[in-house]
């Protein structure tokens, strides 16, 4: 028998997911309205109704952005509608196979917001950088060899990785259109092979960063030094140093505090900074002030984007192969591992959140961690034979633009 209840908020609050299966429950009231409950948890209204000896299903909206009120009457018009004749279910197909790519990942940003996707600011960071392309085309135009070749591109530009989680996430939003909202389409990013991905080790070497920080000292775009260099004294993330706004420093308290929206594990981080670090941001702070963006830019985001040409002047001036902007992260960690701190008090400051070190780490205070920041900062200078923190690399002038 199929699942009835009387709608009401306390109702479809207490719907719960069924494992591995979308749950469909119909609305007493209303003839033809259900929701349907997603194995993530997610509820959408939709309107059931046989058309043409077809039972079509037309999605009214999420039930955290549509009131029972509205679902109910949309549906009353749907069904209407197709006594009169109509097929609303094929009208709304023909007009969303018009839709763009940035429509279509609008509304897909706004349903995986719904849902408590985690990683969406970082699906729009790559959005924003790799995707430009395909955002004014209509889907219809869309075709197989358009993402085969953008996937190779940002493979070559940008790196394996990116060009993975660029296709993994063009597919996503298609597989949504179709899914979702009954796109007559085939999904152009199915059967497009990922890039063979390997686990890197990938670090900074004692015996390298002494050449390293000549070549940063000798780096004149300042932006780009102090990037990488707050890169390596923080390991941060490269999307989460490249957004830093100064609203999330608090240099009194020597904290970066950055916020749930930018954390990839969806919580808010606090990662304590050295004194090499803060040397770093107050001597920004001077230059520029402490409004906006750490690193301003000129480009839509209002911050520096890709500092690749930068990194990749300071590589060859350093002499270093190999090495990526997010093996910095890995280095901080290396170096701590190496002063002896624990792998709990590395995970707290990297804001990791793997399941075997979360209950550990989650009760940590501040101060180990800190401890681990000033040990893993310390010891990186030491290598590359800095001895005073206020100098991490000579105070000169230089362009302040990426």
């Amino acid at each position: 028998m199929p699942e009835k209840i009387n709608f009401t908020k306390t109702a479809l609050l207490g719907l719960e997911p069924l494992p591995g299966k979308r749950r469909r429950v119909y609305d007493e009231k209303q003839k033809g309205l259900v929701v349907y409950v997603s194995p993530t948890g997610s509820k959408v209204f939709y309107c059931l109704k046989k058309v043409d000896g077809k039972v079509e299903e037309i999605r009214i909206g999420d039930v955290t952005t549509v009131t029972i009120e509205t679902a109910r009457a949309q549906a009353a018009k749907i069904i209407n509608d197709i006594a009169a004749g109509a097929n609303p279910a094929e009208q709304r197909r023909r007009k969303r196979a018009e839709m763009t790519f940035a429509q279509l990942f609008a509304e897909w940003t706004k349903e995986a917001r719904a849902r408590g996707k985690r990683s969406v600011a970082n699906d729009e960071r790559n959005y924003r950088l790799h995707l430009q392309g395909l955002a004014k085309r209509k889907l219809s135009e869309i075709q197989r060899q358009h993402v085969r070749a953008l996937h190779q591109k940002i493979g070559k530009d940008s790196g394996i990785y990116a060009a993975n989680r660029v296709l993994a996430l063009v597919r996503a939003v298609f597989n949504f259109g179709i899914k979702e909202l009954d796109l007559s389409l085939s999904n152009p990013a199915a059967g497009i092979k990922m890039h063979r991905e390997e686990s890197r080790d990938r670090r900074l070497h004692a015996d390298e960063l002494p050449r390293f920080f000549e070549a940063l000292a000798e780096e004149e775009n300042v932006d780009i030094r102090d990037y990488v260099l707050l890169s390596l004294l923080t390991g941060g993330r490269r999307s989460n140093v490249l957004s830093m706004r100064w609203d999330e420093i608090n240099l009194e308290r020597g904290i970066w505090r950055i916020p749930s929206s930018k954390a990839k594990a969806g919580e808010v981080i606090e990662v304590p900074l050295s004194a090499a670090a803060q040397e770093i941001l107050k001597d920004r702070a001077s230059a520029n002030g402490k409004k906006g963006f750490v690193f301003p830019g000129p480009g839509r985001a209002g911050h520096l984007v890709e500092p690749r040409k930068g990194w990749e002047r300071i590589l060859k001036r350093a002499g270093i192969e190999d090495l990526r902007l997010h093996d910095l992260r890995r280095s901080l960690a290396s170096f701590q591992i190496d002063a002896g701190v624990s792998l709990a008090v590395i995970g707290k400051g990297l804001g990791h959140q793997n399941q075997a070190t979360t209950a550990v780490y989650a009760r940590l205070a501040q101060e180990p961690v800190r401890d681990a920041m000033e040990k893993g900062a310390a010891a990186i200078l030491a290598a590359a034979g800095v001895t005073n923190p206020a100098k991490v690399v000579p105070i000169r002038k230089g362009k302040r633009s990426a």
